[in-house]
């Protein structure tokens, strides 16, 4: 049953993972460098907006406005590439507003630092700066976001597959524990826990491929 129910959640949690990481850079690097600008305000406002309003009630929103009122999109459902919509937008919205908070505050941070100011005194470009100096030393913080955000995304969200009547694990769990199937429910718990202990192991991992410092610490001991 979980070989059955989890690519499904697993589809969708790949997709959000991509949004999220994706957009949430991109949003975050933007405001950064507009920083004190009404762009900047208006994507600080919008990505504190996003990580207090719930999934569920993203959901509904789109439900009906999408759904009941302009009737583009089904209400729910599974199989087809129309169905993923929604709930890609209402599960994404959380994760990319925390990434792009993470993001503009790591940025602004790395912009203040000295060795940008002797990258741009030497003549290179902003956009060279940015690219080979900034990111690399705001993606080390960024790095934290995928142990806790990772595995939660690609173990479903129970109210995000109830509401858009997706055959997931965690629909599967909750019906689990409904109906008392023990062995499931460890199973279920079991694959989540390997996939925390893998993600925060990845996200050490990368530490060490960004970090040089971490490398020659390792070295050092």
């Amino acid at each position: 049953l979980l070989a059955r129910v989890w690519p499904v959640t697993l589809l969708l949690g790949a997709i959000v993972v991509g949004l999220s990481f994706t957009l949430g850079l991109a949003l975050g690097i933007l405001a950064a460098l507009r920083h004190d600008s009404w762009l900047d305000t208006l994507l600080t406002f919008v990505a504190t907006l996003g990580t207090t309003v719930p999934n569920f009630i993203v959901a509904i929103w789109l439900i009906v406005i999408l759904s009941v009122r302009l009737h583009w999109l089904p209400t729910g459902g599974w199989g087809h590439a129309r169905l993923l919509i929604m709930p890609a937008i209402a599960y994404s919205l959380q994760p990319l507003a925390i990434v792009a908070r993470y993001t503009r505050v790591a940025v602004l941070d790395a912009l203040a630092g000295d060795y940008v100011r002797t990258a741009m005194a030497k003549g290179l470009s902003p956009t060279r700066v940015v690219v080979r100096h900034v990111l690399r030393n705001a993606l080390i913080p960024i790095v934290t976001l995928l142990g806790p955000l990772v595995p939660d995304l690609f173990t479903g969200s129970i109210f995000i597959e109830f509401t858009f009547r997706i055959p997931g694990l965690g629909k599967f769990f909750v019906s689990s524990i409904f109906q008392r199937d023990y062995p499931m429910i460890m199973a279920t718990v079991l694959l989540v826990a390997i996939l925390w202990s893998l993600t925060y192991l990845a996200s050490d991992l990368l530490y060490v491929v960004i970090d040089p410092r971490v490398r020659v610490g390792a070295r050092g001991r």
